[in-house]
């Protein structure tokens, strides 16, 4: 094989060698725009990479979680809050003075969530009403309830509201 003939083949070579870098460039180039395309919508106009994408996204995870805590901290005072409040109650009516009061007595237990607060009771007669309020205290009285107290209370402390 001559100088020429051999000159001739490493050009050939080099022709074909340079025709296939092309073809892999325009098809890694073609490769490369359909990512930037998709992240472009993935990321948004104002975007311009992943990184800085990253980044941002960051940023508002940790606000989305410091918000969180504070939600969290003011949902503690509102149970704390709920748990003075009435939650359970019960309201019994009946007649005390043996048919002269028309059902017109009552007894109220109203507590919160520790079983506190009072029982309410009202006893009708034509000529006066009487007025009693006992403390309750973990569901018990430190005064003697009637029997119409005690069912109101039962009643209030049954409910689990």
């Amino acid at each position: 094989m001559s100088h020429a003939d051999l000159a001739l083949l490493v050009g050939g070579v080099g022709c074909a060698l340079a025709v296939l870098l092309g073809i892999v460039t325009a098809v890694l180039w073609a490769r490369v725009r359909r990512m930037r395309q998709g992240q472009k919508l993935l990321l948004g106009a104002d975007q311009h990479d992943l990184v800085e994408y990253a980044v941002g996204l960051l940023a508002r995870v940790e606000n989305v979680e410091a918000r969180a805590g504070q939600v969290e901290g003011r949902v503690a005072q509102v149970a704390e809050r709920l748990d003075g409040c009435l939650q359970r109650w019960s309201l019994l009516r009946y007649d005390a003075l043996d048919g002269a009061g028309g059902r017109q007595s009552v007894s109220m237990a109203m507590l919160d969530s520790a079983s506190n607060g009072v029982v309410l009771t009202a006893i009708q007669d034509r000529e006066y009403a009487r007025i009693y309020v006992k403390q309750i205290t973990a569901g018990a009285s430190d005064l003697e309830l009637s029997p119409e107290e005690r069912k109101a209370l039962d009643q209030a402390l049954a409910t689990g509201r």
